[in-house]
């Protein structure tokens, strides 16, 4: 059995919905940050990074960071055929944009999303997510060139990059001009968004209303 530790954010989405098309069991136990339960030591015995999302993995033992958990339970579930395995052709294209997105595409997205955590004054705070802007326009538009499949990021298929891509698409305001610009993103996400998996993970991970 798995665990996700899960929190109303992006990387939470993409394990939840891989889980979901991978048929592996798990359950779902929601780490409050809130509430600092991040910070807790319980959750620092499992991930000492504090980082959500975290997985438990049958064994008993746990990794964090998303792209590190789509890797091993791609190699877990090999049958599922959700990511490249090692020794196929298209194994290091399939890594390296998973990265890419990891590593550039959602500090971004954060960046933009929440520039008061990098900067203090409001005159930098303005200036960070100025800069965020422009940065996150430059990495939809190489995304775009990057894309090979027909309605999927890799030209294999479907993979769990394209739940990645996905969710990455989900936090720009206005989506209808990032989809005009960008034709073969907007088909990509719109095949992805139409995942049942994708469906009831953004179904979980939406945000609750104030006051419920």
């Amino acid at each position: 059995m798995y665990t996700l530790h899960w929190e109303y954010m992006a990387g939470s989405i993409v394990v939840h919905a891989m889980l979901q098309d991978i048929r592996a069991k798990f359950d779902l136990c929601y780490v409050d940050m809130g509430r600092g339960e991040h910070k807790e030591p319980d959750y620092l015995g499992l991930n000492p990074t504090g980082r959500v999302p975290a997985l438990s993995l049958p064994d008993g033992s746990t990794v964090g960071e998303t792209g590190a958990i789509v890797t091993l339970l791609g190699e877990a579930f090999p049958q599922s055929g959700i990511t490249p395995q090692p020794g196929e052709p298209d194994r290091a294209e399939f890594l390296f944009w998973l990265n890419v997105m990891a590593t550039a595409g959602y500090p971004t997205v954060a960046r933009w999303n929440h520039p008061e955590r990098y900067a203090n004054s409001e005159i930098a705070i303005a200036e960070v997510e100025k800069k965020a802007s422009a940065d996150l326009s430059v990495f939809f538009d190489v995304m775009e060139a990057a894309i090979s499949g027909e309605a999927s990021f890799m030209k294999r298929g479907f993979t769990a990059l394209d739940y990645y891509f996905a969710m990455l698409t989900e936090w720009p305001t206005d989506r209808a001009a990032l989809f005009a610009a960008h034709p073969k993103i907007e088909a990509m996400y719109l095949s992805a968004a139409q995942r049942p998996a994708y469906k009831n993970a953004m179904k979980t991970h939406a945000l609750p209303e104030q006051g419920t």
